[in-house]
């Protein structure tokens, strides 16, 4: 191989060029190439070359579906062959272990913010001035399918300018026609438009009386966006009346009622009314039982439908406790706590007087005659040793342990309960040791027990071998 010596001023020239990107590289934002992490710079690009920006907003070295996306897409060379012919690439980083420059992690917030991402990987197709085109993330296919699918996405919007360009020509019904292919088109895309709003209020206002159904299908939405915003604010009242008003339109299509319908669930759900949550989950399944959800909403009933019996069973059984008195009293009480503990995983304060209704038994039937003392007895011993530990009195908590345990005639059910709380108290106070055989005591008291599966994925954590610690530099 022959080496030809450069003349000193093209070295210098060389050098000249590194020393720049170098500068350019310490300000925080990558030298030219496939990707782009300087956003202005990329936006001058994609002017001059009259390209769209391709803008992935990522968590690089920590979130799974970025590391899938860059893995099965943008690192195979179909994407990194074609991409660039059509797109200025820009990479957003939000890493967890790599440092970014303060310029650059500034840049990168504030353009997260102004773009509303919710979450990583976010993908914005965006035109040269930076108007977002269409919204997409991590998709299967390969790089084959997410080119194909921003192909789309470049068509689709290229149709959207044009029947932008005829708005002004066109009034009344048929200006609410195009709004809504415009509208439809927007949604396609995941753009997410200040515009759409704006869009759907005057179709509303331009098909009073419904002749295209186009009020419906643009009002029901808007309703019950409303009354989910009443819903997350505490508002159930005003949101229920909402839907209601929404469900009494119209021509509403059997999907949009069935929706409707859904929201109502998820108020009555939020007020622990669960004999309303069945009654409506199965008005939602009669509006359109061949739909997607349709055909989720069986299992749904199947559910609800034994806790909305736990509490129907739990209302009728508490309104006669005024009525009984001695062992009746106690009977009822227990058939009470068995109805009130199903309703447990929906409803946490379904709970509140389980104690106090646990010691009342134990009173009632102090000789033991209707097996409820023995029955009730554990338990209140086990509710006051959680209480106790919650308190921070852990030695007090483990004497009221080891005293249930001595309890002649405790079944593995029991025994399990109570050493995974000695477990517990063990793995808080450091000591795995002893955490871990109370553990193995748990498991072998019911092996099929309640708590026997989440036993067996604690022990297989502790079993995991340990990583050794890493080694102290020698002092030199």
């Amino acid at each position: 191989m022959k080496f030809v010596r450069l003349p000193l001023f093209v070295t210098v020239a060389a050098l000249g060029v590194a020393l720049a990107f170098g500068a350019f590289s310490c300000m925080g934002f990558a030298a030219e190439g496939l990707w782009q992490t300087d956003f202005k710079a990329a936006q001058a690009k994609a002017k001059e070359e009259k390209k769209y920006l391709l803008v992935d907003f990522t968590g690089s070295d920590w979130c799974g579906w970025c590391i899938k996306l860059r893995n099965e897409v943008f690192d195979k060379e179909p994407f990194k062959a074609e991409a660039p012919k059509q797109f200025v690439l820009v990479e957003l980083d939000f890493p967890r272990e790599k440092e970014l420059s303060p310029d650059l992690k500034k840049q990168n917030k504030e353009l997260s913010e102004k773009y509303k991402v919710q979450g990583f990987p976010t993908v914005l197709l965006m035109d040269a001035e930076g108007q977002v085109v269409a919204r997409t993330g991590y998709r299967e296919g390969g790089p084959d399918g997410y080119l194909k699918q921003l192909a789309e996405f470049s068509k689709i919007y290229q149709n959207v300018l044009v029947m932008k360009g005829k708005l002004e020509k066109i009034q009344g019904l048929d200006r609410a026609k195009l709004l809504d292919e415009i509208v439809e088109s927007y949604q396609k895309l995941g753009n997410e438009s200040d515009e759409v709003v704006a869009w759907s209020k005057e179709i509303i206002v331009l098909d009073p009386d419904n002749k295209a159904g186009l009020k419906v299908k643009y009002e029901f939405p808007m309703i019950l966006a409303e009354a989910n915003k009443l819903l997350q604010t505490g508002k159930s009242v005003e949101a229920k009346e909402l839907l209601e008003k929404a469900l009494a339109l119209k021509g509403v299509p059997a999907e949009m009622r069935q929706q409707g319908y859904m929201a109502k669930v998820q108020i009555s759900f939020s007020e622990k009314k669960f004999v309303d949550v069945v009654a409506t989950l199965k008005l939602a399944k009669e509006a359109a039982p061949e739909s997607r959800m349709g055909k989720r909403i069986d299992a749904l009933i199947s559910q609800f439908s034994k806790v909305a019996e736990a509490q129907e069973a739990a209302d009728k059984l508490e309104s006669g406790l005024a009525k009984t008195e001695g062992m009746d009293r106690a009977k009822l009480l227990d058939k009470l706590i068995d109805a009130k503990q199903k309703l447990l995983r929906f409803d946490p304060e379904a709970g509140l007087n389980v104690k106090k209704w646990t010691k009342e038994i134990i009173a009632l039937d102090a000789d033991n005659k209707a097996g409820l003392k023995k029955k009730y007895q554990f338990k209140a011993v086990l509710a006051d040793a959680d209480e106790l530990m919650r308190a921070g009195k852990n030695e007090e908590a483990n004497t009221a342990l080891d005293k249930a345990l001595e309890t002649a005639g405790i079944s593995g059910d029991e025994i399990q309960q109570a050493e995974v709380i000695k477990a517990r108290l063990a793995l808080m106070q450091r000591n795995e040791e002893q955490g871990v055989a109370h553990l193995k005591k748990a498991l072998e008291a019911a092996p099929n027990g309640e708590f026997a599966p989440a036993i067996k994925m604690m022990l297989r954590q502790f079993d995991k071998p340990k990583k050794p610690a890493p080694k102290k530099p020698k002092d030199e």
